[in-house]
């Protein structure tokens, strides 16, 4: 899956997300980051989610998304709140990316424990509406790129551990 990023009318870079791996790695301004689970992501079929959460066994550790710069530095992280999105972290901040709905395909950006939106990213209807991205312009150019690439994430990882098959 591949996202070119524009500002205005310029092309700025790439997103380009990895299915296999559910990694991304990320071009802003000709400079590379990477997008990845902290460790591997242990899949487990549909019949064993439900036999693991019937019999009361543990939740799997958490596993956070890391946005690494070329170096390897951590430069922000985020953790799966399940179907309702993301808790993100950058630097002091800390903020939710959750789903509007169960059937809309747009997620909106909140500061952590407030109500107001800040913006919004994704499809907006079962149609294949276009990716929007509509976030203030208070968060860097990376940071938008870096919760696309969650976006990606939260379709790839509900598509495959949807029994239906059906993307989230």
């Amino acid at each position: 899956m591949r996202y070119d990023i524009y500002d205005a009318e310029a092309k700025i870079g790439a997103l380009v997300y990895n299915t296999k791996s559910e990694s991304a790695t990320l071009c802003v301004r000709g400079q590379a980051f990477s997008a990845a689970r902290e460790h591997e992501r242990p899949h487990e079929v549909p019949w064993q989610i439900l036999w693991r959460k019937l019999s009361g066994g543990q939740k799997p550790p958490v596993n956070p998304v890391l946005l690494k710069d070329a170096n390897g530095a951590v430069l922000a992280q985020a953790e799966s709140n399940g179907a309702a999105g993301w808790l993100v972290a950058r630097g002091d901040e800390a903020f939710e990316l959750r789903r509007r709905s169960l059937v809309s395909g747009l997620y909106d950006l909140y500061r952590r424990g407030q109500s107001q939106a800040l913006g919004a990213v994704g499809e907006g209807s079962f149609l294949k509406a276009p990716l929007q991205v509509d976030l203030p312009n208070e968060f860097d150019e990376l940071f938008q790129v870096f919760i696309i690439a969650l976006y990606a994430d939260a379709r790839v990882v509900t598509a495959n551990d949807d029994p239906g098959g059906g993307a989230g």
